[in-house]
């Protein structure tokens, strides 16, 4: 089952994008639950207690708790890098506020069809690369790691080290050798170090902020490709 949720003080907008969820899914059979909130409190609490969200369709203009509240929410408090969130607002003028959050897409009511539909294709798209494995060898064994848990890679003394959101993990290797077989939101910012988008807090010209609080250079070579690199993916254009 894929959860999707919808959040909007308006009822009205939450029946309606229920609606053409469901459309979506009698035509295409992918099995979809819609769950409906009126409030950002109502959802939070929710969220705090595990309730399954694959795909958010999130209004920023929410009374009290808005949008953007719980999108930081979602990402600091909770650390939840997996719910994809598509912000739906009556204005089109948001711009850095959301760059932390990460949202796939961003809808100006009124709200299409076809703007619900191309924003679960490309969510669902997103969930099978989360979940999808990198595989590695590591003493003798082959091992595999879900690509979502992966921070960054860093390379010493002939070694790869994968630190994860709970672990660190080694195995010989190169960095150049893993810039062809990593999904787009990895990218390289050293000849040492590639990091894990998803998991990037904060950065600027010269370093980026990961999960964890480590800080990392970006060196020379790689910074106008990098600055690039965050911008488009900030804004869904290099998913």
């Amino acid at each position: 089952m894929y959860h999707i949720g919808v959040c909007d003080d308006e009822r009205e907008v939450c029946i309606q994008l229920a609606d053409m969820v469901y459309a979506y899914d009698r035509q295409m059979n992918i099995g979809i639950d819609v769950s409906i909130w009126n409030t950002g409190e109502a959802l939070y609490q929710d969220l705090r207690n595990h309730r399954p969200i694959d795909l958010l369709f999130l209004d920023i203009e929410l009374v009290s708790m808005d949008g953007i509240q719980i999108g930081r929410l979602i990402r600091t408090e909770l650390a939840n890098q997996d719910i994809s969130i598509a912000y739906i607002s009556a204005k089109s003028s948001y711009a850095m506020e959301l760059f932390k959050i990460h949202p796939i897409d961003f809808l100006v009511k009124p709200v299409s069809d076809q703007d619900v539909h191309e924003t679960i294709e490309e969510a669902l798209r997103l969930y099978k690369r989360s979940n999808a494995l990198f595989e590695y060898r590591a003493n003798g064994y082959n091992c595999k790691l879900s690509y979502k848990n992966i921070v960054y890679f860093y390379s010493e003394n002939k070694k790869v080290n994968i630190v994860t959101v709970d672990s660190m993990i080694s195995f010989t290797g190169k960095i150049k050798d893993l810039t062809e077989r990593l999904p787009k939101n990895f990218i390289q910012i050293h000849q040492s170090y590639i990091i894990n988008m998803d998991h990037m807090y904060e950065c600027s010209y010269e370093t980026v902020r990961m999960r964890g609080g480590v800080q990392l250079n970006i060196s020379q070579p790689y910074r106008k490709q990098v600055r690039k690199r965050i911008m488009d993916y900030a804004w869904g254009q290099d998913v």
